[in-house]
């Protein structure tokens, strides 16, 4: 008879590692109460530096966590991890500002700029913690959620941030938003554009997410970035540098095609891992 027990060592090996997840509940403003799962190291310290994992629209904060618990071992990180549910956060990708066919949502009291430096602003009392920086890293969706995140809050606490194989991107340039920058449903200015280029940002984009499927924005004015993901990075990244050179700006951006991955979290934050804890 054939035995099951290693099958069954590796069903508990990974339910005492799900087990490990704490989770807090933000109820300190007036949008929905914010789940957020949570891992800290051993020690907290002086040095204990703060990163937040933005899931992508499968909305799985809890397995996005486990996927950076691996990469953080042995570093002096405290990682946080909110879950945008999507009963309450279905748009959370453009900040709750629009939907994905640009229709701009009317309740600004859901809007999510600023959310995650009012987040930073609670966990670090909560638990010890004194850096007055974090970085940020999404995927996906949560990618989108980054970007924009940077470009419509007013001046993030943000040391570094990575956008991973998104979908879809604000471009800056006459498009109306959430393509462009063009009639923003919050106050906006010219220096919003100048903060979000001098953030040190890193894109992301897998060579080989290039699939066209449901799941990849097909509105008129994503397709007018690209046919899929790959396509939309590169195109976002050009534009960018083009408009930085034709009006003699500067910016403190990097691209980085991760060679043969697709639409994979967990391959693409071992790329984002590399930048994130290089210092």
């Amino acid at each position: 008879m054939k035995s099951f027990l290693p099958v069954l060592l590796l069903l508990v090996s990974f339910s005492s590692f799900s087990a490990k997840l704490d989770k807090f509940t933000y109820d300190k403003w007036d949008k929905p109460a914010l789940d957020v799962y949570y891992h800290l190291p051993e020690t907290i310290n002086n040095q204990t530096k703060v990163l937040f994992v933005i899931h992508g629209n499968s909305r799985n904060a809890d397995n996005y966590l486990e996927t950076w618990i691996k990469l953080a071992k042995n570093k002096n990180y405290a990682l946080f991890a909110p879950h945008f549910k999507r009963s309450q956060f279905i748009s959370f990708n453009t900040l709750q500002m629009s939907t994905s066919s640009g229709r701009i949502r009317d309740d600004k009291n859901l809007y999510l700029n600023n959310s995650i430096d009012l987040l930073f602003d609670y966990i670090k009392p909560l638990f010890g913690l004194n850096q007055k920086k974090y970085n940020i890293y999404g995927h996906s969706a949560g990618a989108q959620f980054v970007h924009r995140y940077l470009l419509f809050s007013d001046e993030p606490k943000v040391n570094r941030a990575i956008a991973a194989n998104a979908g879809w991107y604000t471009f800056l340039d006459g498009s109306n938003f959430p393509y462009g920058i063009n009639k923003p449903p919050i106050e906006f200015s010219s220096q919003n554009v100048i903060n979000f280029l001098n953030m040190d940002l890193h894109i992301l984009i897998g060579s080989a997410d290039t699939d066209i499927t449901s799941s990849v924005n097909q509105s008129e004015g994503a397709n007018n970035q690209g046919l899929n993901r790959f396509q939309r990075a590169n195109n976002f990244f050009k534009y960018t540098t083009k408009i930085v050179e034709e009006n003699e700006l500067s910016y403190n951006w990097s691209f980085l095609v991760v060679d043969g991955v697709a639409h994979s979290n967990s391959r693409m934050s071992r790329a984002a891992a590399e930048i994130i804890f290089v210092n």
